[in-house]
């Protein structure tokens, strides 16, 4: 007779199954996601500067397709720029001109940028924004308040919770 009733075993394990499938498979999608872009040729760059707020804040990823052609007006694309921090800079294209030179502007920018960009210094057109996700990288660049903030209060849980546990 008791062996008609299902034990808890029999019921755990088709939903511990289930589970490991179905993060194996989250697991799967996020290689791809990853994975995929470089694979393809494509390139990760961290923003530092919020001069294309609101389309791309400090912190965010872009992924730069290095097979750029010939950018277009409305096109953002990642240039050389000696003047900033990484070198280079992700600015929106405003006038494309007759020798191929580039005028662009950062989104948050009142003007355009000085001078022209020459289409050799053009690193890629930007395919792909994941927001925040290069929040860590920048911290070389020097700590935001934002920064220091969640440090604080990390610093301060881990005191409170230590501080918890005596002997």
């Amino acid at each position: 007779m008791t062996d008609v009733l299902p034990t808890v075993r029999d019921r755990v394990e088709p939903v511990a199954l289930t589970a490991a499938v179905a993060w194996l498979f989250v697991l799967a999608c996020l290689a791809v996601w990853s994975l995929g872009p470089v694979a393809v040729g494509w390139r990760p760059a961290v923003v530092v500067t919020g001069s294309m707020e609101p389309t791309i804040s400090p912190g965010d990823v872009v992924v730069v397709d290095p097979d750029v052609g010939q950018p277009r007006a409305g096109q953002i694309v990642l240039v050389r720029d000696p003047s900033m921090p990484s070198g280079r800079v992700a600015h929106r294209v405003v006038v494309v001109k007759g020798n191929g030179n580039l005028v662009t502007k950062g989104d948050a920018n009142p003007t355009a940028d000085v001078g022209e960009r020459r289409s050799e210094d053009v690193v890629g057109s930007v395919r792909l924004v994941v927001p925040g996700a290069g929040r860590l990288a920048m911290l070389r660049h020097g700590p935001s308040r934002g920064d220091l903030a969640w440090a604080v209060v990390a610093v301060a849980a881990c005191l409170t919770l230590g501080l918890g546990r005596r002997p």
